[in-house]
């Protein structure tokens, strides 16, 4: 059934064609002559010759997917099987965007030069006031809209940060009063048992996975890839990450040692080492 039905859709297009011969050929023609006029000769013949290659290379697809039609042609056997047709394609696809570009360039540049004519046509025939207050009212009507789109650019990014920072204040909290309780944990011996730390690290690490900042998150995982909190450059990149926790809540970040100094007396002594 499939074959007869391509079959009848082959022989319709031939009697199609056949048929309206004439007309078609005066239609191929005009929009030749158009697509001379807008993309010139050369880019014309380029871009009707990625056509007809695309074309050829469809029908060969065709064919021989009739001739093995065991093969899986779907799946791309046919580009796997022929891989410098994999190489013509990504060329035709690159001229036609090449192409395509120049062409909108080449109408962008027409429509200026076409504007610039017109309105030094129409200044030519002006008083130098009307053509004064016609520069002011542009130039006013320019800075309103630029304010407008600057001004809604940073409204915009004011609100994302409030409503990140309202979501992300609940888990830093948390990471931070996880810090201070390993703390007390060193001075009242089991008052932080290993079990609720699990917990804590568990919750912390749930909610910055959706809210927390990329540079949080790298420094999270960094700081738990290196192991003990107890040594000293994990502590010096645990001040860190709580310094990019508080610039994603809006603060400023302090210098080196000063967040730890709140716990360790000597951290000066570290710093420099």
């Amino acid at each position: 059934m499939k074959k007869i039905f391509r079959v009848l859709v082959i022989l319709t297009l031939c009697i199609f064609g056949i048929a309206y011969k004439k007309k078609m050929c005066v239609a191929i023609l005009k929009y030749y002559n158009n697509l001379k006029d807008n993309m010139g000769m050369a880019f014309t013949n380029i871009f009707l010759i990625c056509i007809a290659i695309f074309c050829l290379i469809v029908v060969f697809w065709y064919i021989e997917r009739l001739i093995h039609k065991k093969k899986d042609y779907i799946r791309g056997g046919f580009l796997e099987e022929h891989q410098r047709i994999n190489i013509i394609l990504a060329v035709e696809l690159i001229t036609i965007i090449v192409l395509a570009a120049g062409v909108i360039l080449r109408s962008i540049v027409k429509g200026v030069i076409e504007s610039l004519e017109w309105l030094t046509s129409i200044v030519s025939n002006m008083d130098v006031v009307v053509i004064v207050a016609l520069i002011t009212g542009t130039v006013s009507i320019v800075s309103v809209i630029i304010s407008s789109i600057v001004s809604k650019i940073i409204d915009y990014r004011k609100n994302r940060q409030e409503y990140l920072a309202k979501k992300r204040e609940e888990p830093y909290g948390e990471f931070v009063e996880m810090i201070y309780k390993l703390q007390k944990n060193v001075e009242e011996n089991n008052s932080y048992t290993e079990e609720m730390m699990l917990k804590d690290l568990s919750s912390f690490s749930k909610q910055i996975t959706l809210w927390g900042s990329s540079k949080v998150v790298n420094l999270w995982v960094k700081f738990r890839e290196q192991g003990k909190v107890q040594e000293m450059g994990n502590l010096f990149l645990l001040e860190e990450l709580m310094n990019e926790m508080r610039k994603d809540l809006g603060m400023k970040k302090v210098e080196k040692g000063n967040l730890l100094a709140f716990f360790i007396n000597d951290i000066r002594n570290y710093i420099n080492k």
